[in-house]
């Protein structure tokens, strides 16, 4: 009887384990039955277009299987894009309340809510979220982007200074230059304040973080003039050029009264010359022209303007030709005609835009150094072609 019983204790113990193996696979097959069951209802109160009852669906079958988080954050931004705020806080909220998430899915899970409440208005809230994540290898640089964007958006420059030595940290371009601005911003408060020194070391520390940043040159020259430093100003605006001659067109004329002042004439036009031939700017033509008229004469500035159209035409061009033929010497073509033009061309110049953004193509009549658009700074900028420089 016992040699019996040592022969079956095998066989007891490979059946134990078979039924046992078979038991985890019976669970195993049940929990994704009931997987596939939650999200086919959820997917069916979708086509329903019973969404609130279809994320509890959804949410549900999270708590199941830890793989369909990617499901999730898909359909939370799918819910963003489509301006349905509220569901897409409810799934992120959840994910957020997950204890048993890896790390990097509860940040990803916390930086999506962030981007939620900013979408919502909820600047505080964002603010709150992005905080959190400035430490993350993920999404330290993210969150403080999307912090100077909310820093922008309450005109609370000095939140973002604040921050300066994390945004120096990660040597971001873009973050730098939006910081730049930022100094830009309180320069301009202090301005118009006419606080000549805090101005100029506001800006400093703006080109310090920038070299590129037209604005605070474009600042720096104006208080400059203010304190009768005309030499300094003119050394601002040359500036400018070198850093994105595109912003050039708007400083010729206080640049030539800077010049002016000096009594540098010369050497101005000088540079305007430079100017245009290395971009056929309609603004660098049109001022050079007075320099060749009177220095030259009428007939060779009409001689340059006409070689300079045939070369880059432009309605400006072209408009300021127009000026010139009209005179009351001129017996070729009737001052009343060449009214009829000028008047033609300066009411449609008169509904063109002057600026527009390089990042978004949004168009302006005025120039702003934020684009009403994008937000994005210092990318708002004369036209060019045809119609424009």
């Amino acid at each position: 009887m016992i040699e019996l019983l040592f022969l079956l204790l095998p066989v007891a113990m490979a059946y134990g384990w078979f039924m046992g193996r078979n038991s985890i696979k019976q669970n195993q097959q049940i929990a994704k039955q009931d997987l596939s069951i939650k999200y086919s209802t959820g997917l069916n109160y979708l086509l329903s277009n019973q969404q609130d009852k279809a994320i509890d669906s959804l949410l549900d079958a999270l708590k199941v299987e830890d793989d369909s988080v990617e499901a999730h954050f898909a359909m939370a931004n799918l819910f963003r894009k489509r301006g349905e705020l509220d569901r897409a806080l409810k799934v992120h909220e959840h994910l957020v309340r997950l204890n048993h998430l890896p790390t990097k899915d509860k940040q990803q899970a916390v930086f999506e809510l962030g981007k939620d409440f900013l979408s919502a208005g909820l600047y505080d809230r964002a603010e709150t979220m992005f905080i959190k994540l400035l430490k993350s290898k993920d999404y330290g640089l993210k969150s403080l982007t999307y912090l100077l964007k909310i820093f922008q958006s309450t005109k609370d420059w000095q939140q973002g200074i604040d921050r300066q030595k994390l945004i120096v940290k990660y040597n971001d371009k873009r973050s730098l230059h939006t910081l730049a601005n930022f100094y830009c911003e309180l320069a301009t408060t202090a301005f118009e304040k006419d606080q000549f020194i805090e101005v100029i070391e506001l800006l400093e520390q703006a080109l310090l973080l920038d070299p590129n940043s037209c604005r605070a040159n474009w600042l720096m020259a104006k208080i400059y003039e203010n304190h009768e430093q005309c030499e300094l100003a003119a050394k601002c605006y040359q500036a400018i050029y070198h850093q994105d001659n595109e912003f050039f067109p708007d400083v010729i004329d206080p640049m030539l009264a800077c010049y002016t002042r000096l009594d540098a004439l010369d050497e101005f036009y000088s540079f305007i010359k430079k100017v245009y031939d290395e971009t056929a700017s309609s603004s660098a033509l049109i001022c050079y022209l007075s320099h060749v008229e009177n220095k030259h004469g009428k007939k060779k500035a009409l001689d340059f303007i006409l070689s300079a159209l045939k070369r880059r035409p432009t309605i400006r061009g072209f408009e300021h030709f127009v000026n010139m033929q009209m005179t009351p010497s001129n017996t070729d073509v009737s001052n009343t005609s060449l009214d009829l033009i000028k008047e033609l061309i300066s009411e449609y110049l008169k509904v063109k835009h002057r600026y527009s953004c390089r990042t978004c193509g949004f168009d302006s009549s005025t120039h702003y150094w934020s684009c009403p658009s994008c937000h994005e700074w210092e990318q708002l900028k004369p036209v060019r072609g045809l119609e424009g420089e």
